[in-house]
């Protein structure tokens, strides 16, 4: 949850042309920016033939349309292709003249990824509209199980969007089509991968140098440093606190409440393959628990932890399997998806972690309809706290207000993480881990209203 340090390895790093908003259209840099000492002479051992392709400019220009504000340095896109010959259900084909183009361009629903600001060459085409922006993400979302409800075709192309239903011979080519995307995915990755690893190097040593300016003004005025402390922890013990380690001794505040004990209302989860899967015999069941232990891949593990959700009720093994899981892994999503499916196999599993709900009344903003404030955690194996934050809507709503923000604040104000509902959304959340003891603020706000809490781990 700390913030990252936002410090640049080089002034000379290309900004875009302007910071780019979600719906534009941006061509990607085929000179590549990278922060710390990754060596660019080195790239050839890094990166895909199909990544090296494009960066010798011996594949077509390459877009992406913007999905997230910018970050720091990052942001989250959606990649597009000049290749239109893989339409299907989840690679939709946008019209030149809807992007304002010369050429049709092929947006992969599925494919989203986060890139650094500095390698958007320049913006491309027109923005897309709002309800166009919405249903790129919707359909991506249902191809990943995060909705539940499939867009109906006609609203599809009533946007002038085009999609195809595929035959057999179709999805074999769409398959190979789909490999050759991830592996240049690179492209996008790898300078992430470097980012982060500088991001890390900077704080470390920032740390360092903080801790020992830190002894050398205890050790100058203690007296001064110890009159402070006694004040400012005085400070801290007057503001109200909601204190989550309490909750680990089975102490609650009243507001927070078990599920159980509120009436009945949507419940957040996005699952819709548990409405369509066969039956698994468990052969096919032991088939997917071994997934869990014979690979780290975390994103086949996610897939598989997700499975069992849906496929292993009444198994004896998939439970056990799930806690392992669980105390083996710390990377926060493969921890809740396999929390999700633990709690469908058995609700009352102690290694599912701790979860507590609090209704919320925004009042006229939103017409008297109350949301719910879940905030859930559980331990992790490297000694921090990974948090889950969940808000979503009550009784018969099925839907948020569109733009309500779930917004995560530092003990001194500052935002660290906001995520903002669409008019299709169910639930909006956040994933982040903390130190024990270390304090946050959550906020929902919507117009000029908002409610928000404070809370020590």
């Amino acid at each position: 949850m700390r913030r990252e340090s936002e410090k640049s390895q080089s002034a000379n790093l290309r900004k875009p042309l302007a910071a780019p908003q979600p719906g534009e259209i941006w061509e990607i840099s085929r000179h590549l920016q990278y922060y710390g000492e990754f060596c660019p002479t080195a790239e050839n051992q890094f990166y895909s033939t199909a990544a090296q392709s494009f960066l010798r400019g011996e594949t077509p220009p390459r877009y992406v349309m913007i999905v997230t504000e910018p970050e720091a340095e990052i942001v989250s896109v959606m990649v597009l292709s000049t290749e239109t010959n893989f339409t299907s259900d989840i690679n939709l084909l946008i019209p030149a003249q809807i992007c304002g183009s010369a050429q049709d361009l092929l947006a992969e629903t599925w494919h989203v990824q986060p890139m650094l600001v500095s390698n958007l060459l320049q913006p491309f085409g027109q923005r897309l509209s709002r309800e166009i922006y919405d249903v790129l993400l919707t359909v991506g979302d249902y191809y990943h199980g995060l909705v539940e409800q499939k867009l109906e075709i006609h609203h599809i192309e009533n946007l002038g969007l085009k999609l195809n239903a595929a035959t057999s011979l179709d999805i074999n080519k769409i398959t190979l089509f789909h490999q050759q995307e991830q592996e240049w995915n690179d492209v996008l990755t790898i300078p992430v991968a470097a980012y982060h690893t500088y991001i890390k190097t900077v704080n470390f040593t920032d740390k360092i140098l903080q801790e020992q300016i830190d002894i050398e003004q205890e050790l100058a005025e203690f007296e001064s440093t110890e009159h402070k402390f006694i004040s400012s922890l005085a400070t801290a013990l007057n503001k109200t606190h909601t204190i989550l380690s309490r909750w680990t001794q089975n102490i609650f505040e009243p507001e927070w409440q078990d599920s159980s004990q509120l009436p009945k209302f949507a419940v957040a989860t996005r699952s819709a393959r548990e409405l369509q899967h066969s039956p698994l015999n468990p052969d096919e069941i032991t088939a997917i628990i071994q997934q869990l232990s014979s690979t780290n891949n975390e994103k086949q593990r996610q897939r598989a932890a997700k499975e069992l959700g849906e496929v292993a009720v009444g198994n004896s093994d998939a439970i056990p399997a799930l806690v392992n899981l669980l105390r083996s892994t710390s990377d926060d999503e493969t921890l809740w998806i396999a929390v999700e499916s633990l709690r469908k196999l058995d609700p009352a599993n102690p290694a599912a972690g701790i979860r507590r709900i609090k209704l919320i009344d925004l009042g006229i903003e939103i017409a008297g309809k109350d949301i719910a404030l879940a905030v859930a955690f559980l331990h992790k194996i490297d000694g921090d706290v990974s948090v889950l934050l969940q808000v979503y809507p009550t009784g018969n709503h099925n839907y948020l207000p569109p733009d309500l923000k779930l917004i995560l604040l530092d003990n001194s104000g500052n935002i660290l993480r906001e995520v903002i509902a669409r008019c299709t959304d169910i639930y909006i959340q956040l994933k982040f881990s903390c130190a024990v003891g270390e304090a946050f603020t959550v906020q929902i706000a919507l117009g000029e209203t908002n409610f928000s809490e404070d809370f020590v781990m």
